[in-house]
């Protein structure tokens, strides 16, 4: 008798205790028990998605330099033939891009330009030279930044006189873009290139 009134109280607590034990349970394996923040889950969310998708590369433009002579020289040719005979003819002989140290990027963007001025007189100047080249530049000013490469920190703007490396103007390739897109203006470029002056 004692047994199965035992066994009655035992189911008894058994039916109590059974309902809160599933529940525990059920509360254990929810959604809800960990929060994770949201900038986490996000960072979480885009590295799974860069190890899915295929990684992709920017290649760096390989330049055309005899495009570039070009179309700046198609610009200097078709200044007034007036101003070539009394004053000052221009002319880019060479373009080419380098860099400081072997096997890096490239980040120097160099034009030698050719300056001679009528009945010998003397005009060529490195300053009177960049002007002309920024103007040429500024006429073809989206094709010439599509063929610099994306590494090119300054522009040397080297000016020769009759044959002979007068100076050279540097200036930052940033602001030389920015100048072309009329982001910066010609006061705020000028006050920023530099000269260089060679001893002759």
């Amino acid at each position: 008798m004692k047994t199965s009134s035992n066994r009655e109280a035992a189911l008894k607590r058994l039916r109590v205790l059974l309902p809160v034990c599933i529940f525990i349970f059920f509360s254990a394996c929810g959604v809800d028990s960990v929060q994770v923040p949201n900038d986490t889950g996000t960072a979480v969310a885009l590295t799974q998605t860069a190890t899915v998708q295929p990684p992709t590369t920017t290649s760096t433009p390989n330049p055309d330099e005899a495009k570039i002579v070009e179309w700046l020289n198609e610009y200097l040719n078709s200044i007034d033939g007036l101003q070539q005979t009394f004053d000052v003819k221009f002319q880019v002989g060479d373009v080419f891009f380098s860099n400081g140290i072997a096997n890096t990027p490239l980040t120097t963007f160099r034009l030698d330009t050719h300056c001679e001025c009528a009945n010998n007189q003397s005009c060529c100047t490195p300053e009177r030279t960049f002007v002309m080249i920024m103007w040429a530049m500024k006429n073809r000013g989206d094709k010439i930044i599509e063929q610099v490469p994306s590494s090119v920190v300054d522009i040397q703007v080297v000016c020769f006189d009759h044959g002979t490396q007068v100076g050279m103007v540097v200036a930052s390739w940033q602001d030389v873009k920015d100048y072309i897109s009329d982001r910066i203006n010609g006061y705020q470029l000028g006050s920023r290139a530099r000269t260089i002056s060679f001893s002759q």
